[in-house]
């Protein structure tokens, strides 16, 4: 992982000692004047702006026990220094400031944390505002139970976002800029296919997309107008590269590589266009429209070649394959909401929306298999096969989707709402797959079907310390792309809260979900799924001064699915079965925070996961079973004395206990000690 501590660091602080210099701003018969922090921790000085900023810098530690490999894809975080937290606030004395009136920087997690964030807002009353956020995570995943540790990554994610509104406070006109990126670029290993078998490849990552956007604001008679325009741009130049012979993984068959690479570059663009519309009509109706308008087009080139010895003990020599091929994506959604304000208590609410779009692309093939078959010592040329096609597939989406709700409140205890969605979508899919000299052989392929959907809920206040809510979805959701049957669903969530006293509150909610995908082969086979969700939480919280606060909770997550399959016996002879999976996690946590003196403070909290997955269940000829059963836990305290009113000393400690059941590698127990000093500048006493 690369550490850019040094920049941020020097960043922060110029930033921090600019700051303090604005205190220095102060004419001489000022300095006589007794200075007088602000409550809330700013500082009043003479001067254009007030300041308040601290930054908290140190080192963690860290200590592990096992499969080192998992804690990284876990966690990843790294010993060393480390900025652990940043604040910068400037602030003009009646928006007076030269440039800008406020000023707010802060960030969190640089040095060896995996995951860095820096985040900067600036604002001119009158003139613009400027939101920027910039993100960069250290991403590690290497796990000896997935596809035999040949799926590996260490990589780089670098997310930033940018925005300048001009004339931010202005009804009438505002003018919008914003900018976009998406960086992932480092090394990975993943795995090919050549020859029958499958073999380790290194499979360095860059990917890379950035998004311009351009739009204005603006309030013409009674209505509120929106306009953007965008521009995505997207590349991707990741390769695959096997160097050494290898014998792959099948060490049971003759085939072995020699040397094999693969390029496939891409790039594509798409372009978006929204526009909105909104208003409120004498405060009886209100008026939502949008339209979203994208065009998105990928163009792609692929070349591979490999050499080695196939499953029949033949020489490879060459295996060239070029590949060119194109698509676009023209998408249309609109979609226009009306609430009816009948009276104060009940409330009409209509969404229609529709989706439309096209995929369409095509491929060229062409592909030259070259080897030699040595008989008695003789080596022989075989035909080289020749493969040269052409390939087209269609997609055309269309779908409606239309939802009615009504809401009435019987008093200010009671209200309920109720609604129903019907959708209905038409898929036609088209595909024709063409060999050089070879007529044609047009597929095409239609779907149409609707759903419906009702709804149903209410929010319940029986006393004054006790508020109930109720939420019921119960119908069915279509697939996008899938020629598959509707999902059949019934999703149902209670919430409660209980607040005994301002200081002391109870929650808890159940989510059930119950969906059911069912489907049938082309030979009459069961080939369905049906997932059952029961999510319970509850939590505790209980303040009963600024210095004691304790919260605990517990969460029960229950999955079952239950999907038909087919197994293929050594026959070739079909026959059905079944896969079930099971999550059975229990999640408990408590937390307390305490001060012990005006000076000491202290943070405890503890977590803990176990999941006892399938339990005694054990799999049959017909009927495979599946889980993760694992525990963890994740201890932590923290103490914060305070040297001095601008000097916080913090020392604390975080462990990791991660252990799956039955034992194996991917076990690990993490220590992760802290020290750090948190610095204060216009922290009152």
């Amino acid at each position: 992982m690369k550490s850019k501590i040094g920049p941020v660091l020097l960043f922060l602080l110029g930033f921090m000692l600019l700051a303090n210099g604005a205190r220095a701003q102060q004419t001489a018969g000022d300095k006589d004047k007794a200075h007088q922090p602000a409550a809330g921790a700013q500082s009043d000085v003479e001067g254009p702006y007030t300041v308040t900023s601290s930054i908290e810098f140190g080192a963690r530690g860290v200590f592990i026990e096992g499969n080192a490999n998992k804690y990284r894809s876990d966690l990843n975080y790294g010993p060393g220094l480390r900025i652990f937290d940043s604040s910068l606030y400037v602030k003009s004395k009646d928006n007076t400031g030269p440039v800008f009136d406020t000023l707010m920087v802060s960030s969190f997690g640089w040095g060896e944390d995996p995951s860095k964030y820096l985040r900067v807002n600036a604002e001119k009353t009158g003139a613009y505002r400027f939101d920027a956020n910039y993100r960069r995570f250290d991403y590690f995943n290497s796990l000896t139970n997935l596809a035999l540790n040949q799926h590996v990554s260490n990589t780089e994610y670098r997310q930033g976002d940018f925005n300048l509104t001009i004339l931010p406070q202005n009804e009438k006109f505002r003018f919008n800029l914003g900018y976009s990126l998406d960086r992932n670029s480092g090394p990975s290993l993943s795995t090919a296919r050549f020859n029958g078998d499958e073999y380790p490849a290194a499979y360095p990552v860059r990917m890379a997309s950035d998004e311009y956007r351009v739009g204005v604001d603006a309030k013409v008679w009674v209505f509120d107008l929106s306009f953007m325009q965008g521009w995505r741009f997207f590349k991707e130049d990741t390769q695959y590269l096997i160097a050494a012979p290898n014998a792959g993984n099948n060490l049971t068959n003759t085939a072995t590589i020699s040397s094999f690479y693969r390029s496939a570059p891409t790039r594509g663009d798409t372009p978006f266009t929204r526009l909105s519309l909104h208003t409120l009509i004498k405060k009886k109706l209100d008026f939502t429209g949008r339209y979203v308008y994208t065009s998105g087009s990928t163009k792609y080139t692929f070349f591979q070649n490999g050499s080695g010895t196939d499953s029949s003990g033949n020489k490879v020599t060459g295996d060239p394959i070029n590949t060119v091929g194109n698509a676009k994506r023209p998408n249309g959604m609109g979609d226009v909401a009306a609430t009816f304000f009948a009276t104060d208590r009940f409330r009409i609410s209509e969404t229609f929306r529709v989706n439309n779009f096209r995929i369409n692309g095509g491929d060229l093939l062409n592909e030259t298999l070259l080897r030699t078959k040595t008989t008695a010592g003789v080596v022989t040329a075989l035909p080289p096969v020749l493969t040269n096609q052409v390939f087209f597939r269609t997609i055309d989406y269309r779908r409606y989707l239309n939802t009615i709700e009504g809401d009435f409140d019987f008093n200010s205890r009671l209200s309920v709402h109720a609604g129903y969605r019907y959708t209905n979508r038409r898929i036609v899919l088209g595909s024709s797959n063409i060999t050089v000299g070879q007529p044609a052989k047009p597929e095409l392929s239609m779907i149409d079907n609707s759903t419906n959907t009702f709804i149903f809920g209410f929010k319940a206040k029986p006393v004054r310390i006790w508020s109930l809510y109720f939420d019921l979805e119960r119908g069915a959701a279509d697939n996008v792309f899938t020629r598959v049957d509707n999902y059949n669903f019934t999703n149902v969530r209670v919430r409660s809260i209980l607040r005994p006293s301002r200081s002391l509150s109870f929650n808890a909610s159940l989510v059930t979900k119950d969906n059911s995908n069912p489907s049938i082969t082309e030979d009459n086979r069961n080939f369905g799924v049906n997932i059952k969700s029961r999510i319970f939480t509850s939590t505790v919280d209980w303040s009963p001064n600024e210095k004691l606060s304790l919260s605990g909770g517990y969460t029960h997550s229950r999955v079952t699915s239950d999907a038909e399959v087919i197994f293929f016996l050594a026959n070739s002879t079909k026959i059905n079965g079944q896969s079930r999976y099971f999550l059975r996690d229990n999640f408990a946590f408590l937390n307390a925070y305490v001060q012990l003196h005006p000076r000491l403070r202290m943070f405890a909290g503890y977590r803990i996961h176990k999941d006892p997955g399938q339990g005694d269940r054990t799999s049959t000829t017909s009927l495979l079973i599946g889980s993760w059963p694992y525990q963890y836990q994740s201890p932590e305290a923290k103490f914060v004395v305070k040297l001095h009113k601008n000097v916080d000393w913090i020392a604390g400690y975080q462990g990791f206990l991660y252990q799956e059941t039955p034992p194996n590698l991917q076990r690990y127990h993490a220590h992760l000690p802290y020290t750090s000093l948190k610095l204060y500048f216009g922290r009152a006493e």
